[in-house]
């Protein structure tokens, strides 16, 4: 078990109310229990932990997916690891894990269900195998066709297939630079070039839109002329054509570098559901694991790269499916547990008799009872990501080999004044699965709880946190 230090790096965290007869007994007993193990890291920033250190990072700094974890941070958690071996990411968002792992000399996996993590992470691999003149003057081709007005020869097919949540998202110019680029485009045979084409004209979209990604939801720039209830101004909308070629100058001035820092041929980035990735890969397998999962804080992927989504053929339908396959973090996700039954008995049985699950979901169901739940949907929310992360959990115990270990970063929430540990309950699950909390590592600051709930329940700082469990 890691002590705490007494370097300055680390500090103890205070322990809350511990009295036999609290309405969070269950949640205090977990904390008595690892309490110890929880140390504020101050060698973790916020920047570290999530997709801000990417900025400057080759490769990474393509496409603003704020949803991951730096390559930097990666390379901190790797300083614990002895050896190499094979590590292993079943959310990998943008492949960060894997793919910094291979620059390691490790053979890196990333399962990841969002296509659009998927193209950024093996567009960034197509780098090692493209040819930077080749790239440089299709680039140049894509451009001129930017900045070109003549849409005598476009098919319906190059224009932009907007669903319900996008209408309105460009401006009538960046709408005809989009389809003149989608138009070349589809010219274009296959080929590492084409592949990071592709992902630059994904990666402009955003830019060039009156939308900013905003976690739950776009934000919408009042001049859209959609209704909207709230006035945002966005600042710098750009042109498609200059929104792209910032792109491909990034892109070019990074291909002669990644080919040095990582290793394309040590990493495979599959796309799919990890419910039914996991499976597939032997016992005894892994020797690392580096991952965030969805938070349980009502993030939906969907709606945030509903954009990019769009430009890859997503219709209304195939975006409600895949927001059904994602791990369950909203209130408008259902139940997987008739499809997890029947391979994962054991862990669904896990799940069903936890006591502090059950205590936080009880305390809502009582709130709800009251009338006092804005929206009791919330209750399936908590219910279907924890069930879901125990299965999750009980796979990577059956991946890893013995003496493995698993990074995880996390962030706790709350629910109606109701604080779910997330920290706490996700490393009971794993002792009980095989695994040893070695610590649970809090940033220096926590975060807020939302502003609606500091009316009623106070300012609340929660902990932000990275796990560390190994298996025994």
């Amino acid at each position: 078990m890691i002590m705490l230090s007494s370097s300055p790096l680390f500090a103890p965290l205070a322990a809350g109310d511990r009295s036999a007869d609290s309405p969070t007994r269950r949640r205090d007993e977990l904390l008595e229990r690892f309490g110890d193990r929880i140390v504020v890291n101050r060698a973790f920033s916020r920047q570290l932990v999530s997709w801000q250190s990417n900025r400057d990072a080759h490769g990474f700094r393509w496409f603003k997916y704020k949803e991951g974890f730096s390559a930097e941070l990666v390379r901190h958690l790797m300083g614990f690891l002895p050896g190499q071996g094979r590590l292993l990411d079943p959310f990998a968002g943008t492949g960060a894990a894997p793919i910094t792992a291979s620059g390691q000399g490790w053979q890196g996996i990333g399962v990841e269900i969002l296509p659009v993590g998927a193209i950024i992470a093996n567009g960034l691999l197509a780098a090692g195998a493209a040819s930077p003149a080749a790239f440089q003057r299709r680039a140049q081709e894509l451009l001129q066709c930017a900045a070109s007005t003549d849409t005598g020869n476009l098919s319906p097919d190059d224009w932009f297939p907007h669903i319900r949540i996008t209408e309105k998202a460009f401006p009538p110019a960046a709408e005809i630079a989009i389809a003149m680029v989608r138009s070349r485009l589809r010219q274009y045979g296959p080929g590492p070039e084409t592949d990071l084409l592709n992902l630059a004209a994904i990666a402009a979209l955003e830019d060039a839109s009156w939308t900013s990604k905003d976690g739950q939801y776009l934000r919408w720039d009042h001049r859209s002329g959609r209704n909207l209830k709230a006035r945002m101004e966005k600042r710098g909308v750009q042109s498609y054509a200059d929104s792209l070629g910032s792109k491909l100058s990034v892109i070019a001035g990074d291909l002669t570098e990644l080919s040095q820092i990582y290793r394309q041929d040590q990493v495979r980035i599959i796309e799919g559901s990890c419910y039914d990735v996991l499976p597939n890969l032997p016992d005894n397998s892994i020797d690392a694991v580096i991952t965030s999962p969805p938070y349980a804080n009502r993030y939906d992927y969907t709606r945030t790269y509903a954009l990019e989504l769009a430009w890859l053929g997503y219709d209304n339908r195939r975006i409600s499916e895949l927001r059904q396959r994602l791990l369950s973090a909203t209130v408008e996700n259902r139940s997987k547990r008739e499809e997890l039954a029947a391979g994962h008995g054991d862990a669904l049985a896990l799940f069903d008799r936890h006591p502090a699950i059950a205590e936080i979901t009880d305390a809502l169901e009582a709130a709800n009872a009251r009338r006092e739940l804005p929206n009791p949907h919330v209750i399936r929310l908590v219910r279907n990501y924890f069930m879901e992360m125990t299965v999750v959990i009980a796979e990577l115990s059956r991946l890893c080999r013995p003496g493995a270990s698993v990074f995880m970063v996390n962030d706790n929430v709350q629910y109606h004044g109701e604080e779910v540990p997330v920290d706490l309950i996700l490393s009971d699950l794993a002792e009980q699965c095989g695994f040893r909390t070695e610590a649970i590592w809090a940033l220096a600051r926590g975060k807020g709880n939302a502003s609606q709930q500091m009316g009623r329940f106070g300012r609340r700082e929660l902990r932000k946190c990275v796990y560390w469990w190994v298996r025994e």
